[in-house]
């Protein structure tokens, strides 16, 4: 078994549904000057054509939005977590949402230009993209499938601080008897670094350990990159609460226009 078959069903437990991260990405779709972080203020409401959720893992994104858009596709490479994603839909919504087993770097042979009104990257999937070039090609295939006023946002751990700190692990979740614990490595000579995980669930008595290499983007890097693909505006913001990014900021969200 994998590791992401074996941690789908505490997945939801690890990493639980996000009223806050919710509410950013509801302002996203509906600019208000009102909101505190001013999320693209005197922009259009993005229309609710069709979303696309990118490594949608358990589909919590993709549930918090089946009223607004009129089809949600969200592809994932574990067949296991798409599983519970089906079984977290409504009766009556599986004529509009469609579940992929599929690789984020072949978006292109999966749907066509303009395709998409809005795409979400989030749950710092982004980063696993380790190959040369996979980064700026997996964004050009995103602007390409992105309606001309659709936008983008991608969210990962900010590892300009993560590097700059030598930060060599995370807080570990605890849940009960089940405790998450993530570990990093150094940059290696290729600038990947290796990222360590255990899960335990000391009812049930398991361990299950997962050790992967990641490209820890850094923040002027993939605004380049963004650029370089064809978006013409991107907003960085620390949180899910809107704080304007900063080298401090736990976290690197990019929203992103074509």
């Amino acid at each position: 078994m994998d590791f992401y078959s074996g941690l789908a069903p505490y997945y939801d437990l690890i990493f639980p549904y996000d009223p806050v991260q919710e509410s950013f990405l509801n302002h996203v779709l509906n600019p208000s000057s009102e909101w505190a972080g001013g999320i693209r203020d005197g922009k259009n409401p993005v229309q609710p054509n069709s979303f696309l959720d990118i490594g949608c893992a358990t589909g919590t994104v993709l549930s918090m939005f089946t009223e607004r858009f009129k089809r949600l596709v969200g592809i994932d490479l574990n067949e296991r977590l798409l599983q519970l994603a089906a079984e977290k839909m409504y009766p009556g919504e599986s004529g509009k949402v469609e579940l992929l087993n599929g690789d984020m770097t072949a978006l292109e042979s999966l749907f066509p230009e303009d395709e998409f009104s809005f795409i979400t990257c989030l749950g710092n999937t982004l980063v696993h993209l380790t190959d040369p070039g996979s980064v700026t090609g997996f964004l050009t295939q995103v602007g390409n499938i992105l309606e001309t006023e659709g936008v983008f946002v991608f969210q990962i751990l900010n590892y300009d601080r993560i590097i700059a700190r030598e930060i060599r692990g995370l807080p570990v979740i605890l849940h009960d008897d089940v405790s998450f614990e993530r570990y990093y490595s150094l940059p290696g000579p290729d600038g990947l670094i290796s990222f360590d995980t255990i899960l335990e669930d000391g009812e049930k008595e398991l361990e299950l350990q997962s050790s992967t290499l990641l490209n820890p983007l850094k923040k002027d890097k993939l605004l380049e990159m963004l650029h370089g693909s064809g978006f013409s505006h991107v907003s960085f913001y620390g949180d899910f609460t809107g704080s304007p990014w900063s080298p401090e900021s736990f976290l690197t969200i990019g929203v992103c226009e074509r």
